[in-house]
């Protein structure tokens, strides 16, 4: 009985750290390239060698209140600042169709916790016969204090593949 008791205190308190940590992930979903307007900073993830399967490229809408930052150490991504709708999406199409494998991209916008648009990722989607779908990339975004930290993998069931 006590052990239950102990069980239940402790799982309440990890259940506070969390709810303290003041993290919150945020929603994504479909966009089309018209809507791209305006100035951003351009985030590429990956792309390490020919055969790198997580690779996205996220557009950090400049002049608004929130930044993106990916975690991951700094040599595995590059930045480019300055870029207008038009040179950020062909840029960051270019740099995910790099792998050979890939077919064609998906765009979608980033929400804020109020549901605004504040950003876009461009993702590489793949061959379903080679992969059982398309979209093989585990990506989260969680925001505190108006950063927005991005975390990239390989979907586990495709990382467990020994097929690239």
């Amino acid at each position: 009985m006590n052990f239950f008791f102990i069980a239940a205190i402790i799982l309440l308190i990890i259940m506070g750290f969390i709810a303290l940590s003041g993290d919150s992930h945020l929603k994504t979903e479909a966009a089309n390239p018209a809507e791209v307007q305006g100035k951003f900073t351009l985030l590429l993830y990956g792309s390490s060698s020919p055969n790198d399967l997580a690779n996205i490229a996220i557009l950090d809408q400049e002049g608004d209140p929130y930044s993106f930052e990916i975690y991951a150490p700094d040599f595995a991504y590059t930045v480019q600042a300055g870029l207008d709708a038009a040179q950020v999406l062909q840029e960051a199409e270019r740099f995910v169709r790099r792998n050979i494998q890939s077919e064609r991209s998906r765009l979608h916008r980033v929400l804020s916790p109020a549901g605004a648009g504040i950003g876009f990722e461009l993702r590489p989607l793949y061959s379903v016969g080679t992969f059982g779908r398309d979209d093989i990339l585990d990506v989260r975004y969680s925001i505190k204090d108006r950063k927005i930290v991005v975390r990239i993998e390989l979907d586990p069931s495709i990382e467990r593949q020994s097929t690239y």
